[in-house]
């Protein structure tokens, strides 16, 4: 081609072409392989897993929790739950191929247990905390709270434990009736939530504090149909964990079936997969 010649608008396109192919493979293999998730892009999505989402609860997660992690449409969003583990089987390792650790049901953890899950979360892990779990350890029934000793969950958990509220009253039966509680998201743009302004949920009621390391999601707004007074924190976030992320709820978030529930649960798990710090 001469100086002052320029390429026919053709010509020009069909020098893209290799280029363009190289990008929509490259696309193509990231998308496969759960680099990108692609799953949800209309008319293509099929062709591409949901990212896989691997959870293991070390306690005992509630009945109504573990329906949801187990159910069709968590399934199909990615979601693996894989058991209940007992505490004391948390040694150095175990918990390497989860990307969610929750824990619930159980206040006892031994020491052992609490510093490989906060080493964990340190190295990049999830955590999800409901209620007083892991409140206490099994050598020192006068110790509470999370930062019971060095290096332990006091350093990855964003609230100090304060105690637990009963809203549970047993009948002439003998069965147990539950009051019902409503929080209330002050963090209205956070993933986790995408719309969802509250729901009712049941049962029992942790109150914490957040530390400086915390971010406030949600209050509980009322509990049996009163205000809560003092206030009373509801979803709080950590902040600044490097890699790792933990989220503390003071209720069992699995405690309804409601649509509202589901979604946020859900929401959760997704935004954890890719949560930073």
């Amino acid at each position: 081609m001469k100086r002052g010649q320029y390429a026919a608008p053709g010509k020009a396109y069909e020098s893209l072409i290799p280029l363009i192919l190289i990008v929509i493979l490259g696309v193509f293999i990231a998308g496969k392989f759960g680099f990108l998730n692609l799953n949800s892009v209309p008319v293509v999505g099929n062709l591409f897993p949901a990212p896989q989402i691997k959870i293991a609860v070390v306690g005992h997660s509630s009945d109504q929790l573990k329906q949801m992690m187990q159910s069709e449409d968590f399934r199909i969003a990615g979601v693996q739950y894989a058991a209940d583990l007992r505490q004391d089987f948390i040694v150095p390792g175990v918990l390497d191929g989860f990307d969610i650790v929750i824990l619930q049901g159980s206040p006892v953890c031994d020491r052992t247990a609490r510093k490989v899950i906060a080493d964990r979360v340190k190295a990049g892990g999830k955590l999800i905390v409901v209620g007083d779990a892991c409140i206490r350890v099994n050598d020192d029934p006068n110790a509470i709270g999370w930062d019971i000793g060095i290096g332990s969950l006091g350093d990855v958990v964003p609230v100090t434990y304060r105690g637990v509220l009963f809203h549970e009253v047993v009948n002439a039966r003998g069965s147990v009736e539950v009051s019902g509680g409503k929080f209330r998201v002050v963090s209205v743009d956070h993933p986790m939530f995408n719309g969802i302004k509250n729901f009712a949920f049941s049962g029992t009621v942790t109150e914490v504090l957040p530390n400086a390391n915390a971010k406030v999601l949600a209050y509980i707004d009322s509990i049996g149909g009163r205000p809560t007074s003092p206030a009373t924190f509801g979803i709080i976030e950590s902040q600044g964990l490097l890699a790792g992320k933990t989220l503390y709820f003071g209720f069992d978030p699995g405690t309804t079936q409601t649509g509202g529930s589901r979604n946020m649960v859900l929401n959760t798990f997704l935004y954890l997969k890719g949560a930073k710090g």
